[in-house]
């Protein structure tokens, strides 16, 4: 996982040039953007971009990836992603295309993704995205998926 503000993407060596169109698309959106899904590089990069409230760590569950990489990038409000490794992590909905769900674990890292950050989640890093962090946020959020084969 990677875990920075999107100011600093350009200092991680990026093995695919995926990345580098990722970051340069996200560079030029806003929290104003409409909402809906943006082709960057057909089903090799795209980006979902969405407003939505937080919500309670009341039934979260933890999501894995094997196709693609997240770049969860925040515009604005805040939101806590929990964090843990996959080997760590029971599996409670198995794999269908690009997504598996894992249980809830007694003790996952936060990540607080602010407006400005960013984290990039890899296939090892099973997370639960849209948490509320102190107090119930509206967000505007990119979620861009890179194809990592």
């Amino acid at each position: 996982m990677i875990y920075d503000t999107l100011e600093h993407w350009r200092e991680y060596g990026w093995k695919s040039e995926r990345f580098v169109r990722a970051f340069e698309f996200l560079e030029t959106m806003t929290a104003e953007t409409p909402d809906g899904r943006y082709e960057i590089d057909g089903d090799s990069v795209y980006c979902m971009f969405s407003g939505y409230e937080t919500r309670s760590l009341e039934g979260h569950q933890f999501e894995a990836h094997r196709v693609y990489a997240d770049i969860q990038y925040m515009l604005s409000g805040e939101e806590s992603i929990l964090w843990a490794p996959t080997p760590e992590l029971t599996v409670v909905k198995p794999y269908e295309p690009d997504i598996e769900f894992y249980g809830p674990i007694p003790s996952p890292t936060e990540i607080v993704l602010s407006a400005g950050r960013f984290c990039v989640l890899w296939p090892q890093d099973a997370h639960a995205p849209c948490l509320t962090h102190v107090n119930a946020s509206q967000v505007r959020k990119a979620v861009v998926k890179v194809r990592l084969d």
